[in-house]
């Protein structure tokens, strides 16, 4: 018997199409699993902060549409249903629990669940309570632990039963909630500490260096090795009692190091506020690991040794991404495996690497010197960027692409085309030199010569880009010459538009480090932030401003001169850099970016005296 055209059939539009139409659409309303990072880049360039709790509304407002569609027949609840156990969010402990009954009691839903994410904190000592409470409630009898399990692992064994019923599981993501920094009470029953069994395991990882104390209880609990289909693995390392290395993910994240050889169809590895470290081998080689795609380290604070090691084990890694949060010191470079650099390193991925994102927001470098002499930044960059054949994506800030100096040479803008490969078609440089409180005359050279490389990229044949973006801070556009940078960035917007390349600045790249952690600003700041301080120029009428922008630039642009000698201040003065250094002694306890600023930004004699 032929069958009835579509229009021809009766009932509802939607019932008429066939399932090969309608499976697409249920599809594409299965939620996304939130992120491991806890900020998200905006299209426009900006940066949000991302909780777990936005997170966790976000996904759930997918899931209600897909639940939504379920509901509006049997077909479609028939076609929906394996979909709504694709993607599943453990945020409070009645889900923890509903979650392992249902599986128990419904085995056939075991195979629908691909993507997996954790924000419950399973080790804490109010989530420990919380689920026995939820245990009783829904089954009506006390929690009986399981073969090696206490009552103080209820919500442990819980979570690595879901893991082990899992067996088609792609993507694990475990994102444990931030503890509040607000003065921080032991005796406080609203904070969610680590229980005291683990707690201690955990100190003596950390003051005596013997993982053995710990090892045991991560492998129980996460038993990667069973995992035999999981492709990415992210982690995000929360907060306890203000400190990221006392919370059980820290340590989980080293333990997923180790366990990376068993995950053999592991492609992705996501890891946010870690070391990177190596709960098991310590600095010892890591081994092949040719399943790895991508690597993406988070505000991470993992030294060029460590990062090295991981490179050349991941020798297919098409994707690396670090954010660093500590800087490497000059003696590791003695620890680097056998002798190779990050430059070595990337050199060694040339024929897979396409998108490389390494940006440094402290002071210091990622990059280790050693010993050598001169200390020219030319030492002191990535000299193997020309040589990735294969990238198509570079984010970096400038200490990657023209050395620690914070000043950059006259000719670094035309060298800029030299320094990137012919493959690239986005580029991304991060303009951190500081902050509005810094010398604005150096930062706003910078720019100036950042902005020039810009117009040569727009010029040259090779690399023709596609997108090019600065990341940098939103102060000079209000500071005293603010119209000469919003003119100059219109110039390279224009220029690069005439080019057929996309050209946007945002704001630099967010630090790790926790809002409530940092410094408070002092009330000048605020009000400057906020539009209320004045700028002791906003009183001169624009004709006289534009003139005064361009009147004598080698010395209004790029030297204050407002200030009075003090010949008595300028008889002290070290005469160069290096007899600064030498009066300063071996043992001064500062990097020599910190020290090179001050000597040339005349704030010498806050070391000296």
């Amino acid at each position: 018997m032929a069958s009835l055209p579509v229009a021809d059939i009766p009932g509802p539009l939607p019932e008429r199409l066939p399932n090969e139409l309608l499976e697409p659409i249920a599809a594409g309303l299965v939620p996304a699993s939130p992120l491991t990072t806890r900020f998200a880049l905006r299209p426009t360039g900006t940066w949000e902060f991302r909780d777990a709790h936005h997170q966790w509304a976000d996904w759930l407002a997918g899931h209600n549409e897909l639940l939504a569609f379920a509901q509006t027949s049997q077909r479609m609840a028939a076609i929906a249903k394996p979909l709504l156990y694709r993607t599943i969010v453990i945020h409070n402990e009645h889900t923890l629990v509903t979650l392992f009954l249902r599986l128990s009691r419904r085995p056939e839903i075991k195979p629908w669940i691909r993507e997996i994410t954790c924000l419950v904190n399973v080790a804490g000592v109010l989530t420990l309570e919380e689920v026995h409470r939820e245990w009783e409630r829904q089954t009506g009898v006390k929690w009986q632990p399981m073969p090696g399990g206490t009552d103080a692992t209820i919500a442990l064994d819980l979570l690595r039963a879901i893991l082990l019923n899992a067996p088609n599981l792609e993507d694990l993501l475990i994102a444990f909630p931030d503890h509040e920094l607000a003065e921080i009470d032991p005796s406080s029953a609203g904070t969610d500490f680590l229980m005291p069994t683990f707690r201690y395991a955990l100190l003596r990882y950390i003051t005596e260096a013997y993982p053995a104390a710990f090892t045991d209880a991560v492998a129980r609990f996460f038993p990667f090795e069973f995992m035999k289909n999981l492709k990415s693995l992210r982690i995000y390392c929360h907060r306890e009692e203000g400190d990221r290395d006392l919370s059980f993910s820290r340590l989980l994240a080293d333990y997923a190091i180790s366990t990376l050889p068993l995950l053999t169809n592991l492609k992705t590895l996501e890891l946010c506020c870690s070391s990177a470290g190596n709960l098991i081998a310590g600095n010892n080689p890591i081994p092949p690991l040719p399943g790895i795609e991508n690597l993406r380290l988070y505000g991470s604070h993992i030294h060029e040794p460590r990062l090295v090691a991981l490179c050349l084990a991941c020798v297919n890694l098409q994707s690396l991404l670090v954010h660093f949060e500590a800087s490497s010191t000059d003696e590791e470079r003695d620890a680097l495996p056998d002798g190779k650099t990050l430059n070595d390193a990337l050199v060694g991925l040339a024929g897979t690497l396409r998108t490389l994102e390494l940006v440094a927001l402290s002071e210091g470098h990622y990059l280790t010197r050693g010993r050598e002499r001169p200390r020219k930044p030319e030492n002191h960059r990535l000299t193997c960027i020309p040589e990735l054949r294969c990238l198509e994506n570079l984010t970096l800030d400038y200490r990657g692409i023209f050395g620690t100096l914070g000043i950059l040479e006259e000719d670094d803008g035309e060298r800029l085309c030299h320094l990137l490969p012919s493959s690239l078609r986005h580029f991304t440089l991060v303009c951190e030199w500081g902050t509005a409180k810094d010398w604005k005359q150096s930062y706003l050279a910078n720019l100036t010569m950042v902005l020039y490389g810009v117009e040569c990229l727009c010029a040259t044949q090779s690399p023709r880009l596609s997108s090019i973006s600065l990341a940098i801070h939103s102060w000079p556009a209000k500071s005293r010459f603010h119209r000469r940078f919003e003119r100059e960035v219109l110039e390279a917007r224009q220029r690069c538009a005439r080019a057929g390349t996309r050209f946007r600045t945002f704001d630099l790249l967010p630090c790790y480090q926790d809002e409530d952690e940092m410094e408070p600003a002092e009330e000048g700041d605020l009000e400057d932030e906020e539009g209320g301080a004045e700028d002791e120029f906003d009183d001169v009428a624009d004709e006289d401003e534009i003139e005064l922008e361009e009147e004598d630039e080698a010395s209004e642009y790029y030297f204050s001169g407002d200030e009075e000698s003090d010949p008595e201040r300028e008889a002290r003065r070290p005469p160069t850099f290096d007899v600064f250094l030498e009066r300063l002694g071996e043992d001064h306890g500062h990097s020599l970016d910190e020290l090179f600023y001050a000597y040339h930004e005349d704030r010498w004699d806050e070391y000296l005296f």
